[in-house]
Order: C-alpha cells, then sequence, then structure tokens
C-alpha cells in the first residue's frame, strides 16, 4: 500500500526545541515524512547531529507577514508550530509584552488563517504547562483542570499571551475547520542553549556565578527531555493523520516523570559545567528580600536591575511547587517516553561541558 509522505512546516525552526524535532524526524520518520520546512527569522544554525535523509527547506521570515508565510507553507499538510516569545526570566530596557503579543498571539492567529485559506488540516502546537496556573502552588492537576482563563496569571502577561494563542487554535479546532493537538510542556532540557540555560549562563557572567538558596520544600518541578517531546510531537503528527476526528481539539500535558526536583537540583550541574560557582549561600527569605529590592529598583531606576531576576520569575523557579499529571499522556496518546530522565540529563549536561566554549545563544530579532 502506498502511503502519502507528509511535508511538514516547522514554524520557529531554527529554535532549541525545533532542532530537537527535526533530529528526532531524521531518524525517524523516513517512511513518513517526505519534506520537512524550517520557518523562522533568524537564520538556522545545525547543533545536533543527524543524518539528511529527509530534504529540508529553509524560509527566512517573519511569521506575521501573511503573504511569505504562504509561500512557506504551499502543499504542507501538517504544522508544527514551536515559535513564539518565551518567558522573559530577568529584568531588560524594552517593552516585553508588545513582544509576547506580536510574537505569541499575532503569529499563532496567522499561522491558523494561512493554514485555513491553503487547507491544511493538522497542526501540533507547542502551548506551555505554566501558562494557565494562576499564582500557587499547584500538583497533581490533569487537563481538565485548566482549561479556562485564570483571574491571574503566576507567568503574568506571558502567561496571558500564551493562553489566549491556545485558546484562538481550539476556537477552530472545535469548528472542525483544523485539527489540532495542544501540547503543554514543562521545562525543556537536552543539548543545546535553551532560552533557561542561556539566561542562567548571562545571569552568571553578569555577577560572577549565582546564589546558592537553601531549603528542599520550594521550587519543585517536572522536567522534559526535548528528545522526549520530539517523540511526543511526531506522535502526534501520526495520530492526527490516523484519527483526526478522536484527537482534535485534545490538549497534553508533557513531562518525563511525575516526581519534582528542585529548580536549584536541576540548574546547577548546567551551570558548573561551564565553570560557574555559586558566589554565596542564602535563605530562600534572604533571596526573596534581594529580589523584591530590585524588582521596586526597576519601577524607579531601571538600569540599575537590568540583567536582575523579576520577581515574578524568582518566585516561579524558587518558590511555587508545580507539577501535571502524565495519564492522558501515557494512556490517551498511548506514549512512553523513549529517553529515561537521569540518562538525557547526564547527556543535557555533558554536551554544555563538551560546548564550553560555544557562544551564549541570543535573543531571537523581535519583527522581521
Amino acid at each position: 500500500m502506498v502511503v502519502n509522505k507528509e511535508i511538514v512546516g516547522i514554524t520557529g525552526g531554527s529554535g532549541f526545541l525545533a532542532q530537537h524535532l527535526i533530529a528526532y524526524l531524521q531518524n525517524n520518520s523516513t517512511a513518513t515524512v517526505r519534506e520537512i520546512r524550517i520557518i523562522d527569522r533568524r537564520p538556522f544554525k545545525k547543533f545536533l547531529d543527524y543524518p539528511s535523509s529527509i530534504p529540508i527547506s529553509i524560509f527566512i521570515l517573519d511569521i506575521c507577514n501573511k503573504d511569505e508565510l504562504s509561500k512557506s507553507f504551499e502543499s504542507c499538510t501538517t504544522i508544527f508550530h514551536c515559535a513564539g516569545k518565551q518567558f522573559q526570566y530577568i529584568h531588560i530596557n524594552e517593552d516585553i509584552d508588545e513582544q509576547y503579543i506580536h510574537d505569541n498571539i499575532d503569529t499563532t492567529e496567522n499561522v491558523i488563517t494561512v493554514m485555513i485559506d491553503q487547507r491544511i488540516r493538522n497542526i501540533v502546537y507547542v502551548s506551555d504547562a505554566y501558562a494557565h496556573l494562576p499564582r500557587c502552588d499547584n500538583y497533581g492537576h490533569s487537563e481538565q483542570v485548566h482549561i479556562n482563563i485564570p483571574e491571574n496569571f503566576m507567568l503574568g502577561s506571558y502567561g496571558e499571551s500564551k493562553v489566549r494563542a491556545e485558546s484562538y487554535v481550539m476556537k477552530f479546532a472545535r469548528k472542525n475547520m483544523i485539527s489540532a493537538l495542544i501540547l503543554r510542556p514543562t521545562f525543556i532540557y537536552g543539548e543545546g542553549e535553551s532560552h533557561l540555560t542561556s539566561t542562567a549562563f548571562n545571569f552568571c557572567q553578569k555577577f560572577q556565578g549565582f546564589p546558592y538558596i537553601c531549603g528542599n520544600n520550594r521550587g519543585n518541578h517536572q522536567y522534559i527531555y526535548a528528545g522526549n517531546m520530539a517523540a511526543i510531537m511526531e506522535r502526534c503528527m501520526n495520530c492526527l493523520r490516523s484519527d483526526a476526528m478522536k484527537y482534535n481539539g485534545e490538549i497534553i500535558y508533557c513531562i518525563d516523570a511525575t516526581s519534582c526536583i528542585p529548580f536549584r537540583d536541576f540548574i546547577i550541574p548546567y551551570l558548573e559545567a561551564r565553570n560557574f560557582n555559586p558566589t554565596s549561600t542564602m535563605s530562600y527569605m534572604k533571596a526573596f528580600l534581594i529580589t523584591a529590592f530590585y524588582e521596586l529598583l526597576n519601577k524607579i531606576y531601571m538600569e540599575k536591575s537590568i540583567n536582575r531576576l523579576t520577581m515574578q520569575a524568582f518566585q516561579f523557579l524558587n518558590g511555587w511547587t508545580v507539577g501535571f499529571s502524565n495519564r492522558k499522556l501515557r494512556l490517551f496518546l498511548d506514549f512512553i517516553p523513549p529517553f529515561e530522565q537521569s540518562v538525557a540529563m547526564k547527556k543535557s549536561v555533558a554536551w554544555h561541558k563538551e560546548n564550553i566554549n560555544q557562544a551564549i545563544a541570543i535573543e531571537r530579532p523581535k519583527v522581521g
């Protein structure tokens, strides 16, 4: 039997997660994928080792440019929408809210519009596990707990932008104008420069190291290896191919395992791999007060708080405990992570140690 192969478009295709997806498809999907299209406003720079079994086309453009996006989507059968502005952990001298609207909401609306115009049915949308959460500890929740817009957002305007983008995708999925699977990953780690590790490295370069915050009852989180996330995305593509009616409009949390690890214990091996060391040891309360001081300073003398952790980010990383159920991932999607977490974490840290001289990733351009 002849199987029609997919032409997949990957928005944000030069980014960290997208490159792991490309690697996974190249290694595992030659029987189902005919062409991979990388769509990004940043030039593509390969940092993972994988075969070139599936042809790749590269389109450098702003996703909000409808005409250019339309050309890149021609003949595509599945879209992986990875593009977006990620949560800003540190104070910067820019209007970040405007970037969230442009990169998360406007781009998603344009992607869906072009898909409908070109009758592209299937989309795998990468959202964020933390976007829907209110400002408090959240543990053990399933996909059905956080389906509406909350009264407040743990991640502020970033969280709101991702929720509204996700709602836009769901709006057209419910009308059966597209077939969508929405993925909500927790912290994504792996070989290569993720937004989180790049921010941490920049912080350590600026302040000659990092503070070690004592205590184990705060800041507990779950994580997902980028290779496992890529495998989930490939699984979603195949699910939509085989039974779009069953899977359309479903939301799935993506984690390696249900156990939580303190954020401090997760990030320190990466920092040590780059030869950054603790500058001091302090209690959570002392770290909280220092962060609060710079939060206040940012309102009256912004330049003095640049590159300091925002209060929102500090509480998110070091204060709240957040966890999710993997029941739907395991049972509904019938997915078992191909990479075991402890092994994947060691591989990821080893990559950073081996690539210690690699320049820290810069932010993607804002427009165009």
